[in-house]
């Protein structure tokens, strides 16, 4: 029960802080109204919100922040301000509800609302009204886009105002959406016609279709979207033909015999673009560990359903050099010789493989220092360790053999001088077993400085 309680005390506290807080960043708005003086904002504020005019209380309020922003006109900004924000709640909350869709004469529950009382917010049915009619035309402009946009022919209309009940059928504002739709539709499939590499003779049979289905037809969305969409088309297929075997002739024979139009310029400068980056690839996959092997692949380009371009041996040689540069570099021969991967010396040019080969020496001997450093580390941390240990069982024992001493009461005995024997052999023997550790503990700090100092030679060399 207690801890229930508790609970139920501290959901409490954190509510009332809520509320704190907010009426604190409510009143800091406020203050910064007064001090900035727009009287017409801070009345257009009260009306947006759904409250009464009051301009005699911000005036009071307003008058312990900055009297002087209180002029003679304030009264008559406030209550134009206010005039506006209350016409802007009501044509909100009309719009609202227009779109959700409610009927028009939901406005009378709106009023006998929890909040609209609470706050006996003036009421503005003029307001509501407007707002009404402009969400209820974005309802039925949206039903009618949707519609159109389906394919939908007229008759959807008549089934729309058959099932719109309490909600007002906005005829115009239907036949604004539909007509927009409709031409969201005919674009569609323009689109999808090209695509797909359909012919725009396809457009008849749509249009026999839509005859059919007594839908309105709109040649010139169908055509200016086939049109741009035909582009891509052909860019699309010139990226695959490149390395698929395929050219501008054989696809301007395509394209006859599927009465297509064919986008010649458009393909072409996509399938040489293809080519470029399919030969460009190819060198930096060689030039990174591989010889020139472009005659190789030249040879072979037939067989490979490749196409070879007045360029392609600059495109594939530029980034075989670049990467065969990277590839060679003594920076990647180390990191080559950290891991004892092979390295191929040989693609290298003479002049820096004497550099690469020491790269290569440097990253072996890089990882071996590293690896007995990393085995120094850990026997300095665990002899560490171990001293830190003894030096705590000598604290114990020396604190032990003092006890003994300072206790004037304990028996001088033969079994209490043994006692004593033991603990001050046990003394001598952690003394000299923390200065063995100490040490070793210097041998093996004296050797971590080493290899670092290897490791960094090692860099500095590269």
């Amino acid at each position: 029960m207690h801890i229930r309680i508790s609970k139920l005390l501290a959901l409490f506290f954190v509510g009332a802080c809520a509320l704190v807080l907010a009426g604190c960043a409510g009143t800091m708005r406020d203050i910064r109204d007064c001090k900035k003086g727009d009287w017409v904002v801070i009345g257009q504020k009260d009306g947006e919100a759904g409250f009464v005019a009051k301009f005699e209380d911000r005036r009071d309020f307003c008058a312990h922040y900055d009297e002087e922003k209180i002029k003679k006109e304030s009264a008559a900004q406030y209550q134009m301000g206010w005039n506006s924000g209350n016409y802007q709640f009501w044509n909100r909350m009309g719009a609202a509800d227009g779109r959700a869709p409610r009927a028009q004469s939901f406005y009378t529950q709106q009023i006998s609302s929890e909040k609209i009382i609470k706050n006996k917010t003036p009421l503005n049915p003029s307001a509501y009204d407007a707002g009404w009619k402009s969400g209820n035309a974005d309802y039925w402009h949206g039903l009618g886009d949707q519609d159109g946009s389906a394919g939908k022919n007229a008759d959807a209309e008549k089934a729309r105002l058959e099932s719109s009940g309490d909600i007002s059928f906005n005829v115009d504002a239907y036949r604004q959406g539909w007509s927009r739709g409709n031409e969201a539709y005919w674009t569609r499939l323009g689109f999808e016609d090209a695509h797909n590499g359909i012919s725009d003779k396809q457009f008849l049979e749509h249009q026999k279709r839509a005859a059919q289905n007594k839908l309105l037809v709109r040649e010139k969305a169908y055509r200016e979207a086939w049109d741009r969409e035909i582009i891509e088309y052909w860019k699309r297929l010139a990226w695959q033909d490149a390395t698929n075997g395929w050219d501008m002739y054989m696809r301007r024979i395509d394209a006859k015999k599927r009465d297509l139009k064919f986008s010649e310029a458009e393909y072409q400068s996509m399938w040489e673009n293809r080519l470029q980056q399919y030969w460009s690839d190819a060198g930096r996959d060689d030039g990174f560990g591989q010889p020139n092997r472009f005659e190789q692949r030249n040879a072979n380009a037939r067989n490979d359903k490749l196409f070879v371009l007045a360029r392609s041996k600059d495109d594939y040689m530029q980034a075989w050099y670049a990467e065969n540069a990277r590839y060679c570099s003594p920076q990647n021969a180390f990191e080559f010789g950290r891991r004892s991967a092979y390295f191929a010396l040989e693609v290298c040019n003479p002049s820096v493989q004497a550099r690469a080969r020491h790269g290569y020496a440097s990253g072996e001997r890089y990882e071996n220092v590293m690896r007995e450093r990393i085995r120094v580390e850990r026997d300095l941390s665990s002899t560490i360790e171990r001293r830190n240990d003894t030096n705590d069982r000598l604290r114990r024992l020396e604190k032990e053999i003092k006890r003994d001493q300072d206790n004037k009461d304990r028996p001088r005995n033969e079994e209490n001088a043994k006692i004593d024997k033991k603990r001050e052999k046990d003394r001598a023997e952690l003394i000299r077993y923390i200065r063995d550790l100490n040490h070793k503990i210097d041998d093996l700090e004296m050797w971590r400085h080493r290899h670092t100092d290897q490791l960094e030679q090692i860099m500095r060399s590269l």
